[in-house]
């Protein structure tokens, strides 16, 4: 008796060791294909059946990949059925009735001084004495606002992380976060000299020390936690790009181009704490498979209607051969941006064409379009429509 209960405890377990070899293959497949930027990295990271491992280190067991695996599919078969739903309820006129759809705007300058601390802006003179002055989180906002119009029009729920274009994602502008770190700034250093009778003054930081050591990442962050809390089924982050190659970006260059990254490209010493748990949801999901399709449509309609290619694969951009993995679609990189990877569910987080281009920088300073409270350039407009037709062609599909 004791042999015949050993002799099924053993069958048991070879049974189940066979049914998930196919999933560990695709995870191990997904690693290679989009989670990891280094491909000699792939023999230290390994799944098998015992979990996920780091070279031989066991960073998450079998169980607990399966859960996460299983608490995103419970979510999905959710969202799948309120499509489902609102199906039986569809408006005329209204086809993402029931899609809750995310929008962030990148950056958040309301002025050209701070977007020169965002080092996010072009200021130059032309050849013909034009003189060139933009920032691009003005365009990133108004391109949103466009959007979120748009969408909300086809029934779309949306949310945007930044109401107005002067503001960060925490509904104040910089300069008015800035100046509220300087007033607690005084105020802890006061009582500090007070406790210590000392009359040696410490000054607060710098606006750009400020921003490069706190604000920047907390601001990233924040835009995380407020997308993840709307819960939504596609979050849409949109950029601008400029050439890498167009040093201080002081003049005009000929090339343009469109681009969009999604979650991945991780390095081994990203594979901690937060990140990896991140690196594990895009394992054990259709996360990464479904934003690289959104993006593909995305790009499609920036190349179709707004007429900017897609960059090619051969191309002289060094980040995307240094920092990212070609997903197989043109134009789509795996990369390890904080928005790109934490941000649950479906993120395209497009670069819609080259600020510096000269097919674009005279387009970009005209000023003639009204969205919101600021003028922009209407070229806006065509980007939107890109976004939106992307988007209703990925929903409906």
């Amino acid at each position: 008796m004791r042999l015949f209960f050993l002799f099924c405890t053993f069958l048991n377990s070879l049974c189940l060791a066979q049914n998930i070899q196919p999933k560990i293959a695709l995870y191990n497949q997904k690693i290679k294909q989009f989670l990891l930027l280094n491909p000699k990295d792939t023999a230290s990271v390994q799944v098998n059946e015992k979990g996920l491992f780091l070279k031989k280190k066991l960073l998450m067991d079998w169980d607990s990949l399966q859960k996460t695996e299983n608490d995103f599919s419970r979510k999905r078969t959710q969202q799948k059925a309120r499509f489902l739903l609102q199906s039986f309820l569809s408006v005329p006129k209204k086809p993402l009735l029931g899609w809750k759809i995310a929008l962030d705007p990148g950056h958040f300058a309301g002025d050209l001084q701070t977007a020169k601390i965002e080092g996010k802006y072009l200021q130059m003179t032309l050849s013909d004495s034009t003189k060139i002055e933009f920032w691009e989180s003005h365009l990133a906002w108004a391109t949103a606002k466009l959007l979120q119009e748009y969408l909300e029009n086809a029934g779309a729920t949306v949310m945007i992380t930044r109401s107005r274009p002067e503001y960060t994602v925490f509904e104040k502008s910089f300069d008015d976060l800035y100046r509220e770190y300087v007033q607690r700034h005084y105020s802890a250093e006061y009582a500090i000299r007070q406790s210590i009778k000392s009359q040696k003054r410490k000054m607060p930081l710098s606006k750009n020390t400020f921003f490069q050591v706190f604000f920047k990442r907390d601001e990233l962050r924040k835009r995380v936690e407020k997308i993840n809390a709307f819960k939504p089924d596609l979050t849409l982050i949109m950029h601008y790009n400029v050439d890498e190659k167009n040093t201080n970006w002081n003049k005009p260059v000929p090339k343009n181009f469109s681009m969009a990254f999604v979650g991945g490209a991780f390095e081994l010493e990203d594979l901690k704490e937060e990140s990896l748990d991140d690196f594990v949801r895009l394992m054990c999901t259709q996360d990464t498979e479904k934003s690289v399709l959104l993006a593909q449509k995305v790009l499609q309609f920036h190349q179709q209607d707004a007429k900017v290619p897609i960059v090619s694969i051969a191309n002289d951009q060094d980040y995307l051969q240094d920092k990212c993995l070609y997903t197989g679609v043109q134009g789509v990189y795996a990369r390890n941006l904080l928005l790109a990877r934490a941000i649950e569910g479906v993120v395209c987080y497009g670069e819609s064409l080259l600020q510096d281009s000269e097919q674009e920088i005279r387009r970009l300073n005209e000023k003639t379009l009204k969205v919101g409270d600021i003028y922009t350039s209407p070229r806006v407009l065509e980007i939107a429509d890109a976004y939106f037709k992307g988007i209703m062609s990925y929903c409906q599909s």
